[in-house]
């Protein structure tokens, strides 16, 4: 039977439910109300200490399959360690997001030091693919590739996707809000960001630029939206990031400007012409202002963002894929 322990109510809906109408039962080890998406680091370890760990006690049998998703994945392997919690006969952890290479380091130690026969890990990018391998020191055959998606709150309707003629941007891990700051001097077009309260950004000397923190989701979407186009400038470290908003970028196939990022390319393929080099404030400048000005140019981005969305459409749900690493 496949046991499934989660980090917070309702979310990753589409695979825990796919799992859960076959069969699969929840332990919900983290807190009864979902918290926020974005959380503090501070919070995420709180959350590894909480007795709600303890519901995993008799939570399965050691020939049962169990998937684990969020955090808690530390503190349950440590638990299996010294014989609190049985060895299943197969263990998967999923969602483990890391974007500092010292905390890392630290992590991938403790995955070696906690590691057994039967653990496997859900990997959202081949960063942490590649990581896995060669500094955990995982089997191959022990580390999933899934491409991340589900089912996004706050889809706009189809009359709402207009041009207004801004540039967007939003999201938290793994910004370069600077970087695109910087290249927004010296084009007349307004900016507007939607990020998290965590994110450092001052805007202040920036002309025309707009900063909201933490609106809903349908708020969020509706900006995106309307913009002419979108910027994602992301940092050159860091593993799985900016994939739910290139998913809204998808379903409402708007021109993207982005940081060239494996977890991406896995997207939209090597070949995307809106990619630009990390760090590099000329070349985001100048791929904005031929978006914003070349109407040919943002057309073949466009038809690109929905041959992705398209060809996305037609691979098996995520829950299925999930549950097939589990069987595996």
């Amino acid at each position: 039977m496949i046991q499934i322990l989660l980090s917070q109510p309702d979310s990753y809906r589409d695979v825990i439910e796919h799992l859960q109408s076959n069969g699969a039962h929840v332990t919900l080890i983290g807190p009864e109300k979902k918290t926020a998406n974005i959380r503090k680091k501070k919070d995420i370890l709180t959350s590894m200490l909480s007795p709600a760990l303890l519901r995993a006690r008799g939570a399965w049998k050691r020939e049962d399959r169990v998937l684990v998703v969020g955090w808690q994945a530390l503190p349950v392997l440590a638990m299996i360690k010294i014989g609190l919690l049985p060895r299943p006969k197969k263990l998967l952890l999923m969602a483990c997001f890391i974007h500092g290479q010292r905390a890392r380091r630290v992590v991938n130690r403790l995955w070696r030091y906690l590691r057994f026969p039967g653990l496997g890990f859900i990997a959202f990018s081949q960063g942490e693919v590649r990581n896995l391998i060669e500094e955990v020191e995982m089997p191959a055959s022990s580390v999933h590739f899934h491409l991340w998606r589900q089912e996004l709150d706050g889809q706009t309707d189809a009359s709402a996707i207009t041009d207004e003629g801004y540039i967007f941007s939003g999201g938290f891990s793994n910004r370069d809000y600077d970087l695109l700051l910087a290249a927004k001097q010296d084009i007349d077009t307004p900016l507007m960001i939607v990020a998290s309260e965590q994110n450092q950004i001052d805007a202040s000397a920036s002309i025309g630029t707009t900063v909201h923190r933490d609106l809903p989701e349908a708020a969020f979407e509706v900006l995106l939206a309307k913009s002419r186009v979108v910027a994602m400038p992301l940092l050159s470290q860091g593993e799985a990031c900016g994939q739910s908003v290139l998913l809204r970028v998808l379903r409402n196939g708007k021109p993207l400007i982005a940081t060239r990022h494996e977890a991406i390319e896995a997207y939209l393929g090597l070949a995307y012409p809106g990619f630009v080099p990390h760090g590099d404030v000329d070349a985001m400048r100048s791929a904005l202002i031929r978006a914003l000005r070349e109407p040919a140019f943002r057309a073949s981005l466009s038809s690109d963002i929905v041959k992705a969305w398209q060809r996305l459409e037609k691979r098996n749900s995520p829950g299925e894929e999930i549950e097939q690493f589990l069987l595996s």
